[in-house]
């Protein structure tokens, strides 16, 4: 279905214990923390706003983005994306950066990235409990603890961040052999006017085999 933009009202949920989890972080803030290094990773980030941001980020702080692949319209398949990456290129670190509705679809990926053995693999969760790109709707798993299900599937190296403060840590923790598996708790929302992709899916998927066969 191809529907106009703005054919539908604003929805607000009416569920209020659909955020009992609160969070002053936001993904803006993680991802330009991250950005900010300009660490020689491979990254391939999830559908929607986060490749959104990524991108706007890598612009704002004039780096190139060939060395990243923005998952457009595949939720649910970075992690694997990123292993398969991770798998071929055993001497250059893979950062996937997913979110918590991306990795509910398919949570057995978990334990595919562990079985592994990938220690070049590091795994970004970025969870506000909601599908922030498609309207903010809880992803109706406010119950659930992604890193205790991390830790039981074989993640050796498990870190929460929750505040601006603990973002400090994150280039001690990015050297760490891996798999290794960051939650962020953020707070819903984005940028109003966050760029998108200016190239197609199929040029991106180019400019990123074109840096991987430079790439270990």
């Amino acid at each position: 279905l191809l529907i106009k933009k703005n054919t539908f009202q604003k929805y607000i949920y009416q569920n209020e214990e659909s955020n009992l989890r609160d969070s002053s972080l936001t993904r803006n803030e993680v991802l330009n923390s991250y950005v900010q290094l300009n660490m020689k990773h491979i990254v391939v980030s999830t559908t929607g706003v986060t490749s959104r941001e990524l991108l706007s980020l890598r612009k704002e702080n004039q780096q190139e983005s060939n060395k990243d692949f923005l998952t457009v319209g595949g939720m649910g398949h970075a992690s694997q994306i990123a292993l398969g990456i991770a798998m071929n290129k055993p001497n250059t670190k893979v950062v996937c950066i997913d979110g918590d509705g991306s990795l509910l679809m398919h949570m057995g990926s978990l334990a595919s990235i562990v079985d592994s053995g990938c220690k070049n693999y590091i795994y970004f969760l970025l969870n506000n409990f909601v599908h922030d790109s498609v309207g903010g709707q809880p992803i109706g798993a406010k119950y659930i603890d992604f890193s205790k299900i991390a830790e039981s599937c074989g993640f050796k190296k498990l870190y929460k961040i929750e505040t601006k403060n603990d973002l400090i840590n994150l280039k001690e923790i990015l050297k760490n052999d891996g798999p290794v598996f960051v939650e962020f708790i953020i707070k819903p929302g984005f940028p109003k006017d966050l760029i998108r992709p200016e190239k197609t899916p199929i040029e991106n998927k180019k400019l990123l085999m074109n840096f991987l066969s430079n790439c270990n």
